[in-house]
């Protein structure tokens, strides 16, 4: 997992904070939050992005793929659904898909700071799980990709704004 990769090598030249199924770690002048786990048949890793005072917030699901699984594993007229205790959020519309060294993965586009706020918001209120579906357009269903328990999500990201100086409930605009 991207997540286990990046920020358990980075531990020993980060603060890192750990809470629930979330952790927060600071890396130079950005603090992540990120998923520690999936929940069963599920994949991938939630991460939020912030710079110091909080400016140019990001949120982004990574894929993982399933041992032996290759090629992408959604099509470009796919579309991205988040929703938060059930609740559907059309943030996913403005998600793009990409791949990088890394896989595959759907962010937010850039400039949705309000937005973002608001879906911190969610994840914080939320009493059960953050959930990352696709819409797959040729085949007519919805496949789930990712499923995220809320629990431990507001103490990581109040420890992310304590490490970059910024208030989660009142982002800046970036």
């Amino acid at each position: 997992m991207l997540s286990s990769l990046v920020f358990s090598t980075s531990r020993a030249h980060a603060d890192y904070f750990e809470h629930g199924n979330w952790a927060t770690v600071k890396i130079g002048l950005v603090c992540y939050v990120y998923s520690l786990r999936s929940a069963k048949d599920t994949s991938g890793t939630l991460i939020f992005g912030f710079l110091e005072k909080g400016y140019n917030a990001s949120f982004e699901y990574r894929y993982t793929p399933y041992p032996g699984e290759s090629g992408s594993p959604w099509d470009q007229d796919d579309y991205v659904v988040l929703s938060v205790d059930g609740s559907e959020s059309w943030l996913g519309d403005e998600m793009t898909t990409g791949l990088d060294s890394h896989g595959d993965f759907a962010s937010l586009t850039a400039g949705f700071v309000p937005e973002m706020i608001a879906m911190i918001a969610m994840i914080r209120a939320a009493t059960s799980n953050v959930e990352v579906a696709f819409d797959r357009e040729k085949l007519g269903e919805r496949w789930v990709y990712g499923l995220f328990s809320a629990t431990g999500f507001s103490a990581t990201v109040v420890k992310a704004g304590e490490w970059c100086q910024f208030d989660p409930a009142n982002l800046p605009a970036s």
